[in-house]
């Protein structure tokens, strides 16, 4: 897979990761755009572009996933 590709994953994931983008469909998006320029530009192939897409839906999916199976934290106040 080619440098710029990979790199632009692990940035995308990151955004994502650190809250800079609170929506996984706008991270991946906005991946999906850089590869296929770069697939345009010949500057990586079909399979490449394949392979980028589906590894960050992959680890989207895992983090999203765990988001959702966590407990909302909330303050239980009692009646006194």
């Amino acid at each position: 897979m080619s440098p710029d590709l990979k790199a632009d994953a692990q940035f995308a994931f990151h955004q994502y990761q650190t809250g800079a983008v609170t929506d996984p469909y706008a991270v991946l998006d906005s991946h999906r755009l850089f590869a296929v320029e770069l697939l345009c530009d010949g500057l990586v192939t079909g399979d490449d572009v394949r392979e980028s897409v589906n590894g960050l839906i992959a680890v989207l999916n895992i983090v999203t996933d765990y988001r959702k199976s966590q407990p909302v934290n909330t303050v239980l106040s009692e009646e006194v």
